[in-house]
């Protein structure tokens, strides 16, 4: 093939793998005199790879690397694809379903009967052929291919017919099923809509049935009319497995019978405003990250024969204790933890579903017998109506909006994603408190909670609200009598399990500030969910990261949060968490602590607070306040490694996403001269008289006259990636810790020392400043690509999956005649020549 026929071909390729999903598995193979793979990584005997996102990208993109060479030998290509099937076959239990080829070509002389008596007497494997051009030769010997075995014969002539014939193989593929009648219900993977969410794209999956032509006359044809389905949001599924049903930390994921993401808090589907092109094949084992090979430098990268992941997908049910590594705070932490596993399968689904229960905290919560709304949403007015002073023959429908009003007075707020009900569009345009008064407030006047609101989740807030509304007067009267001012804390504040927070803001300071503005998600903020992980009796402390190069704020208006978990026990059941209280403060006040003491005072020391993760609180530079130790003083957190006072983690990110930049030209490249064109017109004429006459113009030929190229500004593109990210934890069994460095030094050790900080996150460090060392390369905070060891290796490895369970490839009652034809209406030579002379008269 050549020229326009050879796009025509790769545009046909490229649609034809579009169609295919997760449990397809192919390659496309490239045939003149002998046979070659289009992508050379792929290129091993009996190697189809799984039709996933990452593969079918690979070898679309092979597709341009495709020249024009040589003479079409159908019987060396078509000998190979068969034999690649056959041995396919010998490994795997895949090609027990579906076995087709598919030729792409301008033509062939014969019909190579001999090749298909070899390999396919039996018409196990369906032949489908795609004739490129109009007036092409060789159209009888393609047809036959298609028609003796099973398959379909089309002709594409340009590239606007390629979308409308490419599907019909499916419609063939499709015959014994709908033979058969058997309604084969099918989950699809998860993916990116907006008909689901009144706020931008959500996450979906659909399920769908085929409708089948049930006509008695066409019944042996098994005509596949489409498709009925339904899409259902993920978060619909979410709400049977709420987060905080399931303790402290715990979260619920789901995955698929080729071990993709469905749904799980690390599944990271968008790139700031943009759509990943992979989001909905990331695997199990890419985020459940568990493996460490090395007790220094510990590199966690996907274990796809993970334990786990083969039992979920062989729908097992059962549990299991992994210590689980996952990156948190957008990225730029991690979290360390034993993770218990309940897993089972999802009834007639590709589906298998998890809960993830975290020690310690994570295995108990707390739940009241008392509920302001039964098991029927019928509510409890005495209890709606408690602690709010009126007695029963005053009450009065705007007596009841004020009672539930003054529940959520003050600075209150309740979490702004959370499903507490399903909000119609309306009410999306309010605030979350605001619209959960109004339902509470009509479900006592209609005697009933509206039935897509979460009962127990509801009657969780209340309790939260009660139990907590003496806190207010508390935090009033504490701000009253004391210097509050003095210590420079700014706001109090508390959140509870149910999504409840509230805070007081310090009068003395603006107060116009709203805690609720910079944390919305209460138990999915970093002020609790970190001190759920620091545990009981201790105090996190944290102030906002410096991790993309930008400047800090002026240190005057640097927040430093303090939180710590509340615990509850019973009967000796439990601890569990029921919430987070803690305070902002001004980071100068806190600055000015620590230099009064007596270690940070002395002249010739510096003293430094680092977190859990290496970043730095306090510095007497302020311009290094939240950034990671090693930006400012990689030799000293290399020392910190070394000692193990800091452990290194290496987290591979699967989900990652890489830029490059390139400089493209317009299309108008040069124009040739006219001589040029009419030898190029002669050759055309000679070639294809009828498809010259039709696309191209004599007279723009020969009247155009040279354009240079114009170049345009640099874009940048993403695509996915591997990247490699850096992290540190702290070890406080290896506290407290006294070294120096003398490396590159002026003659002298630097000497320092560290110290925990007691009931807290923070380590202090001293350390000498009248050493003078020679500095090294700041840390590099950005990700950087990863390279496994062998790419391409990783690429085949082909996975364990749970291939679908029923499949039709074969009906004896099958009517193949209905084999296809050409797909464009024979133009008319006596209209072409018309429409040419036209042109022409058009330009005297």
């Amino acid at each position: 093939m050549l020229g326009i026929l050879l796009e025509i071909a790769k545009h046909t390729a490229r649609t034809i793998i579009d169609t295919l999903g997760d449990d397809d598995f192919f390659n496309v193979l490239a045939f003149n005199d002998t046979t070659s793979y289009t992508e050379p990584c792929f290129e091993n005997e009996g190697m189809l790879v799984q039709a996933n996102a990452d593969n079918r990208k690979i070898l679309k993109d092979s597709l341009d690397n495709l020249k024009a060479g040589g003479l079409a030998e159908f019987g060396i290509g078509l000998k190979d694809a068969f034999e690649l099937l056959d041995k396919y076959k010998e490994t795997t239990i895949e090609s027990e379903c579906n076995q087709a080829i598919i030729v792409i070509t301008d033509g062939a002389s014969k019909r190579h009967e001999e090749i298909f008596e070899q390999y396919n007497e039996d018409e196990r494997v369906r032949v489908f052929t795609y004739l490129m051009g109009r007036e092409v030769g060789g159209a009888e010997a393609i047809k036959w291919m298609a028609c003796n075995n099973k398959g379909y014969y089309t002709q594409i002539a340009t590239i606007a017919d390629v979308d409308e014939n490419v599907s019909k193989y499916i419609h063939v593929l499709s015959r014994p099923m709908v033979i058969k009648q058997i309604y084969n219900t099918i989950w699809t993977n998860v993916y990116m809509d907006d008909a689901a969410s009144d706020e931008g794209l959500a996450l979906m999956t659909t399920v769908a049935q085929p409708v089948f032509d049930k006509k008695n006359d066409t019944a042996e044809k098994g005509i596949l009319l489409g498709v009925v389905g339904v899409d259902v949001p993920i978060v619909e599924i979410l709400k049977l497995t709420p987060v905080y049903k399931l303790g402290a930390r715990g979260y619920p994921f789901a995955i698929t019978n080729n071990g993709y993401i469905l749904f799980h808090p690390d599944l990271r589907p968008k790139w700031g405003d943009e759509i990943k092109p992979n989001y909905n094949s990331v695997d199990l084992a890419e985020v459940e990250l568990s493996d460490a090979n090395d007790t220094v430098l510990q590199e966690y990268v996907a274990d796809y024969n993970m334990e786990m992941r083969n039992a979920m997908i062989n729908t097992l049910t059962g549990e299991t204790k992994i210590e689980s590594v996952m990156h948190t705070s957008n990225l730029t932490r991690i979290s360390v933890r034993n993770n218990s596993y309940f897993y089972t399968f999802l009834d007639e689904t590709p589906f298998s579903f998890a809960i993830v229960l975290v020690e310690p905290f994570g295995f108990y919560i707390l739940e009241s017998t008392e509920k302001y709304f039964d098991d029927n949403h019928m509510p409890d007015t005495d209890k709606l109506y408690s602690d709010f002073d009126v007695g029963l023959e005053n009450r009065n429908a705007s007596v009841l909006r004020e009672a539930i009003d003054w529940r959520f007075n003050g600075n209150v707020t309740i979490a702004r994603y959370w499903p507490y009900c399903s909000w119609s569009t309306e009410e999306n345009k309010y605030l979350r408190k605001v619209a959960l008064v109004e339902r509470l407030y009509y479900s006592v006047l209609d005697t009933e909670l509206a039935p897509d609101c979460d009962v127990d989740m509801i009657n969780h807030l209340l309790l939260d609200l009660t139990i907590t509304e003496e806190v207010q007067n508390h935090w009033e009267t504490k701000y009253a009598a004391e210097d509050a001012t003095g210590s420079g804390i700014l706001t109090s504040f508390l959140g509870m399990r149910s999504g409840l927070s509230r805070w007081y803001n310090n009068p003395d300071f603006d107060s116009a500030y709203s805690f609720s503005e910079d944390y919305s998600e209460t138990i999915e903020e970093d002020y609790y969910w970190r001190a759920v992980e620091l545990g009981n009796d201790s105090i996190l402390y944290s102030v906002p990261l410096v991790t993309d190069g930008s400047t800090p704020e002026i240190n005057s208006t640097i927040k430093v949060t303090a939180s710590t978990i509340v615990t509850f026990t019973k009967n000796g059941v439990g601890p569990t968490v029921v919430g987070t209280v803690g305070f902002q403060m001004l980071w100068d006040e806190l600055a000015s602590k620590v230099m009064q003491s007596q270690t940070c005072s002395t002249e010739n020391i510096d003293c430094l607070l680092l977190d859990e993760n290496g970043y730095i609180l306090f510095s007497e530079d302020e311009t290094q306040v939240g950034s990671p130790l090693g930006k400012p003083y990689l030799r000293l957190m290399t020392e910190l490694v070394n000692v193990s006072v800091y452990q290194k983690y290496q987290l591979i990110d699967y989900q990652g996403m890489c830029s490059e930049t390139e400089v493209f030209s317009s299309a108008g490249s040069t124009i040739f001269d006219p001589f040029f064109s009419i030898t190029a017109m002669v050759s055309w004429w000679f070639h294809q008289f009828v498809m010259f006459l039709v696309q191209f113009s004599v007279y723009d030929w020969w009247y155009s006259s040279t354009v240079h190229a114009e170049y345009l500004q640099p874009q940048i593109f993403s695509f996915p990636c591997d990247q490699s990210r850096d992290y540190f934890k702290l070890k406080p069994e290896s506290l407290p810790f006294t070294g120096f460095i003398e490396e590159a030094c002026d003659s002298c050790k630097l000497n320092y020392s560290i110290h925990e900080v007691p009931k807290s996150n923070l380590v202090l460090v001293a350390m000498d400043n009248d050493c003078n060392c020679d500095p090294i390369e700041q840390l590099d905070i950005t990700p950087t690509d990863y390279n496994s060891t062998d790419e391409c290796q990783r690429l085949k490895v082909q996975r364990h999956r749970r291939r679908p369970p029923q499949c039709f490839n074969n009906d004896i009652e099958e009517d193949s005649s209905d084999c296809g034809g050409a797909s464009f209406i024979k133009p008319s030579l006596l209209l072409l020549l018309a429409c040419f002379c036209l042109q022409h008269l058009r330009m005297l």
